[in-house]
């Protein structure tokens, strides 16, 4: 029987691998009734409002702040942790203002601004849901603490000057609940938007995790993309939207494949100069964005970073994925996991030249083995229930919690 309809917040920082993930559970909220504010920033304006949500605005703390070039810098710990709090507050002070005298029935959030989220439910005093793109997290198994470790930091409550930033957020809300212990609270519902069967430790995680697979709504694009021929081996190439400045990476893939039969598509972002590539032979095309669904379906290999949002589209298509982490180490937990499951190959960051590369994409593209697992991932994502499991498991949780 259908519920009342009711307000709900959905709290999202300003990513693709963020924002993509809800829209299709958003969606189907707004659907079924329910009033959603959505929370983000205004590069996603257009995705949240065709989802059927009432558009809420910050402004990104990551607006002024260049990863790449930070991670370089002696005192890169505490910035990144220190930049990552700020964004939490940008999120909590804009939503404190949008929604001062129209508080929700509940608040959704996503797994990186756990923070602000966990925080306007306490404010609130209204139940909360996390949202998650990447791994869960349980008592056996944290993300942050595996992306911490892949950029070689400690804990944010072990850095003395974030600490204290930490601690006096958390005391402006009431919390006295130590650093840690906060960070590691679990809500009693957590969506989270891969199959089970690509988390790691999956075996411990209980009925507060209800794993839905990836939603590709606002990814769908259908460009009318053709390769050549039609049987033209398709390579797609893309280092994300943030860690693409490395033109020699580009390059290398073109040279990798001059004068064969495939063809590359390379996504080089909207920093990248195309101009900095040089002349490129003509089965490589350099875009600044490629619809990436598009270009899958015809692909017989895709060379990523690995992060989950690329991975499980290339999964949802069928296609064996080549995974280089290496220019962008919060990728590494996700690349890992899907070499240990054998979706793909790693390439070894010794073999980040044309030769090491053509001969990984070459290989694998003969694996059928690897083929034959991303055909059973993709029946495991297509079966884990989707936006409409997802719109039900919070439907059931604002009953259970009389929101």
């Amino acid at each position: 029987m259908p519920i009342s309809p009711r307000h709900i917040l959905v709290v999202n920082v300003q990513g693709h691998g963020h924002v993509y993930p809800s829209l299709g559970v958003v969606g189907e909220l707004a659907r079924r009734g329910h009033r959603i504010s959505y929370l983000t920033g205004p590069a996603f304006a257009e995705e949240v409002a065709a989802a059927g949500a009432e558009v809420l605005l910050y402004k990104s703390a990551f607006d002024d702040f260049h990863v790449p070039d930070v991670v370089q810098r002696e005192d890169a710990e505490t910035q990144l942790h220190l930049v990552y709090v700020r964004e939490n507050v940008a999120l909590l002070r804009a939503a404190e203002e949008a929604l001062r005298n129209d508080p929700p029935d509940l608040v959704a959030y996503d797994v990186m601004p756990f923070l602000a989220g966990r925080l306007l439910a306490k404010r609130w005093n209204r139940p909360a849901v996390r949202f998650n793109g990447g791994f869960a997290e349980n008592e056996h198994y944290s993300m942050f603490e595996a992306l911490w470790a892949s950029h070689g930091h400690r804990h944010p409550a072990d850095v003395e000057a974030v600490h204290a930033v930490l601690a006096d957020l958390l005391a402006e809300y009431g919390v006295d609940t130590p650093v840690k212990e906060f960070w590691r609270e679990i809500e009693d519902l957590n969506i989270i938007h891969l199959p089970k069967s690509y988390q790691i430790a999956p075996e411990t995680f209980d009925e507060r995790f209800a794993f839905v697979g990836p939603n590709f709504t606002g990814l769908t694009q259908d460009t009318g993309w053709q390769p050549p021929t039609p049987d033209t081996p398709v390579l797609l190439v893309s280092l994300g939207s943030t860690f693409n400045e490395h033109p020699e990476f580009f390059k290398a893939c073109a040279e990798a494949f001059t004068d064969t039969p495939w063809h590359v598509v390379m996504a080089i972002g909207r920093t990248l100069d195309p101009e900095t590539l040089g002349p490129l032979p003509p089965n490589v095309e350099a875009l600044p964005w490629v619809p990436f669904r598009a270009v899958l379906r015809h692909a017989s290999a895709c060379l990523i970073q690995g992060t989950t949002g690329a991975t499980m589209q290339a999964v949802d298509m069928g296609v064996p994925l080549v995974v280089m982490p290496h220019f962008a180490t919060e990728a590494a937990p996700f690349a890992r996991r899907t070499v240990e499951l054998g979706l793909g190959y790693e390439l070894p960051a010794d073999q980040v030249h044309p030769a090491g590369i053509r001969e990984v994409v070459e290989r694998l593209a003969r694996d059928t083995e690897v083929k034959r697992r991303v055909l059973l991932m993709r029946s495991d994502v297509r079966e884990s229930g989707g936006s409409a499991r997802g719109a039900d498991e919070v439907e059931a949780y604002l009953e259970r919690s009389g929101a």
